[in-house]
């Protein structure tokens, strides 16, 4: 044990390394190319707007795992591994409820496949054996978030993870009420970014410590831009009148300005 932290573990390092590299070969398959996904993706996506979205939910998450690769302890990077863990669960369970669809047998499906089978255990794994060596955490935190945050973040993160889990398990749910048209498989996969954020928001309240939070902030400031460009890349795909695009754009302006509230500070604190 390390009184300043425990650190990190060069096995955990180099997987983070690898869902780089994952991370980089989605961005370049849907992010920049979405309408391409017939032959760089997993499965085909349509509308193109469908796949430019979960582009930029890739986007906007990509620091999550580049970041962490210069941090030097575990409690600066916890607050993204098991909201990743899950992410991976539910992308994975949407892969084999919907096997059928996916393009099984080209590269990119294996690349897929290998990225959401392969971290839940890892990461699950990496954080019992970093929490069973961890620094015990200090309730008493020097930099604790604001209260009215504290209770943003878990009123949002809890409603966010259970209407998603809700929608995953009823599509239907969503499929009638979205501003383009969905599939089962497509309203899953989206289901698992909502997923995500809603568990990271969650585990920032329980960190309840700016530093500790802090490189989580990213996909919290970048998912509005993100999304409204890859949105304004197809925009006639889309119906810009829509309540749901609404309330989710206007989430996202909230959680992001609250992404740049605590972004601000001490970096280095946070990566050494």
């Amino acid at each position: 044990m390390n009184t300043q932290g425990t650190p990190i573990a060069l096995p955990l390092r180099l997987w983070l390394a690898v869902e780089v590299l994952f991370g980089i070969g989605a961005v370049r398959a849907i992010g920049i190319s979405p309408a391409e996904s017939a032959t760089n993706f997993a499965w085909p996506i349509q509308p193109v707007v469908m796949a430019a979205v979960l582009g930029a939910f890739y986007m906007s998450s990509a620091l999550l795992f580049l970041l962490p690769l210069f941090a030097k302890r575990w409690e600066m990077i916890r607050v993204m591994i098991l909201p990743t863990a899950l992410f991976s669960t539910v992308q994975l369970a949407a892969t084999f409820l919907h096997w059928d669809k996916f393009s099984v047998g080209i590269p990119p499906f294996y690349v897929w496949f290998a990225s959401y089978l392969l971290p839940p255990p890892i990461f699950v794994g990496a954080y019992v054996w970093h929490q069973r060596r961890a620094v015990p955490q200090d309730t008493n935190s020097d930099s604790p978030l604001p209260a009215w945050m504290r209770t943003l973040f878990w009123i949002s993160g809890i409603a966010l993870v259970i209407g998603a889990a809700s929608t995953f398990i009823l599509p239907s749910l969503l499929i009638p009420n979205f501003p383009w048209q969905l599939t089962p498989l497509t309203a899953r996969s989206l289901c698992g970014w909502i997923i995500v954020v809603g568990a990271i928001l969650i585990a920032m309240v329980r960190e309840n410590d700016r530093a500790r939070v802090r490189l989580g902030t990213p996909i919290l400031i970048l998912l509005l831009p993100t999304l409204l460009i890859q949105m304004s890349r197809f925009a006639d795909q889309v119906n810009w009148a829509n309540p749901t695009l609404w309330v989710g754009l206007i989430l996202a302006a909230i959680l992001g300005m609250c992404g740049l509230y605590l972004a601000m500070g001490s970096w280095r604190e946070s990566l050494r």
